[in-house]
């Protein structure tokens, strides 16, 4: 998790005074900031979209000592992963960890199991196994036909049921 500094006062022409906090790196794709600017400082976006949802998806979510968990239902605190850090997780899961070549919804259960989350967690992992040669090879193949193969004629039995020699 990017360090925050502590927020800055800074007045705008109307004279309000707007509360912003900067990130190192410059990390404007990280989906937990949202969360823990409403968390440390009761501090929601302009957006109203944004806004709701925030609110709605707060309560799932825990802010301690400077990272940020979310719950599952089995009372495991999942743990908040950035873009990048996602990236790395799904790579070790797959290949150095396990290294078994999963498909995603394996992957994706592998790394819950990890207790890490993010919120595009099934997409990436979809999308990972998709763009993965050695996955695709390692796939599971389907032995069995479409249809079942129904004889029609035995010996012995006609189309109706009736013994017939």
């Amino acid at each position: 998790m990017p360090p925050i500094f502590e927020p800055q006062e800074c007045e705008i022409e109307d004279e309000e005074e707007v509360m912003t906090t900067t990130t190192v790196d410059g990390v404007l794709d990280d989906l937990r900031q949202p969360f823990i600017d409403y968390f440390q400082h009761g501090r929601l976006p302009n957006d109203l979209k944004q806004k709701v949802d925030i609110r709605r998806r707060a309560p799932r979510f825990l802010y301690y000592h400077g990272t940020l968990f979310r719950r599952c239902f089995v009372e495991i605190l999942l743990l908040c992963l950035s873009t990048a850090e996602a990236a790395q997780a799904v790579v070790e899961a797959n290949v150095k960890v396990r290294g078994a070549h999963h498909s995603g919804a394996k992957l994706h259960f592998q790394i819950k199991r990890m207790e890490y989350y993010w919120p595009t967690l099934v997409k990436d992992c979809l999308d990972y196994a998709r763009a993965c040669k050695p996955c695709q090879y390692h796939a599971n193949f389907i032995h069995h036909p479409q249809n079942y193969c129904i004889q029609l004629r035995q010996h012995g039995h006609s189309m109706h049921g009736d013994l017939t020699w």
